[in-house]
């Protein structure tokens, strides 16, 4: 039994260990483009329109957009939505058309090569 006690012990350990390498993991539940990190570092503006889902179904379609769902006519940042799309949104902006694709996480700051782990 102690043996046992004591490899559970070391397995832990070198989890623990190996936990410190590994690629930091970000929060779900905080919204794109804030990582709270508070570094000092000037961060990046966050854009104006951030689309992170679209739901199609066959009566409406939803698109959330800077947090928040809003269906086909919504305003948005000063902007109207005038086409939800599967994988972007379009929106009317004092005359002019902008398409918004969607936000994926495959976006991350560091490139992943074979063999990497990605959390």
């Amino acid at each position: 039994m102690f043996r046992a006690a004591l490899a559970a012990a070391l397995l832990l350990a070198s989890v623990a260990v190996a936990a410190d390498d590994e690629l930091p993991v970000r929060d779900p539940m905080r919204p794109f483009g804030r990582d709270g990190g508070g570094s000092g570092a000037a961060a990046a503006p966050a854009p104006r329109f951030t689309l992170t889902g679209v739901l199609i179904s066959p009566s409406r379609r939803v698109a959330i957009v800077n947090g928040r769902p809003h269906v086909l006519g919504d305003t948005v940042a000063g902007a109207e939505i005038v086409a939800i799309e599967r994988h972007a949104i379009r929106v009317k902006d004092a005359g002019v058309e902008h398409e918004i694709p969607i936000r994926t996480a495959a976006k991350r700051a560091q490139p992943v090569t074979q063999g990497d782990t990605v959390p």
